[in-house]
């Protein structure tokens, strides 16, 4: 995934974080990782495994397919 992708991955994760009203600290808790790992994700240095993004989309309740929004695969 290119970097631009990832940035765009990461600000579609960051904001559906928002919506929900949780800090990056209690996500990371509740997903199970690192703080650390979720604020790179989020700034689009890394890219979650599929399983960190099936994680993600328990705790926020949407589907998986919301964090790729307007990224052109």
């Amino acid at each position: 995934m290119n970097n631009n992708k990832k940035r765009k991955l990461g600000k579609n994760i960051k904001i559906e974080r928002i919506r929900k009203d949780l800090t990056q600290e209690k996500f990371a808790e509740l997903i199970d990782m690192s703080l650390s790992y979720v604020s790179k994700i989020e700034q689009g240095l890394t890219s979650p495994t599929a399983f960190v993004l099936y994680k993600m989309s328990k705790i926020l309740n949407i589907p998986m397919e919301e964090f790729f929004r307007e990224i052109d695969m």
